[in-house]
């Protein structure tokens, strides 16, 4: 009972409701109304999706508190993880174009163009026919 007189207090359930408007508002003008991409929601249609969301959403660490998120950032700086990632793509980018890991940015950029090049003129070629 104490964590629900809480939420009430708190503006939990409120803001919930008031969300819940917001997408309902969003979703029928933007995605029934110009796009025309799906039906119009009713408010408790879009209080289910905003419910749903919610419980999706809820694991993948988007509510956590700041401590946690900066203990898990000073775990690791932010120039490995460039490093990390300058390491994953330039290795795709060299498998696509069938080159080793280790070669440079210059050479390797040159392939991929030539790589390009080549699908675009064959894509060209069948479209000729």
């Amino acid at each position: 009972m104490r964590l629900l007189t809480r939420l009430v207090a708190g503006g939990g359930v409120a803001a919930f409701f008031f969300f819940s408007w917001v997408i309902m508002m969003l979703w029928n003008s933007i995605i029934a109304g110009h796009l025309g991409f799906a039906k119009s929601l009713s408010y408790l249609q879009a209080c289910g999706l905003w419910f749903m969301l919610t419980l999706l959403l809820a694991w993948t660490g988007i509510g956590l508190g700041w401590k946690f998120r900066t203990s898990w950032r000073s775990a690791r700086r932010s120039e490995d993880f460039g490093r990390d990632i300058e390491r994953k793509i330039k290795g795709a980018f060299a498998r696509w174009v069938g080159a080793e890991k280790d070669l440079d940015w210059d050479e390797l950029g040159e392939r991929i163009e030539k790589k390009i090049k080549s699908r675009l003129k064959e894509w060209l070629a069948e479209g000729e026919d």
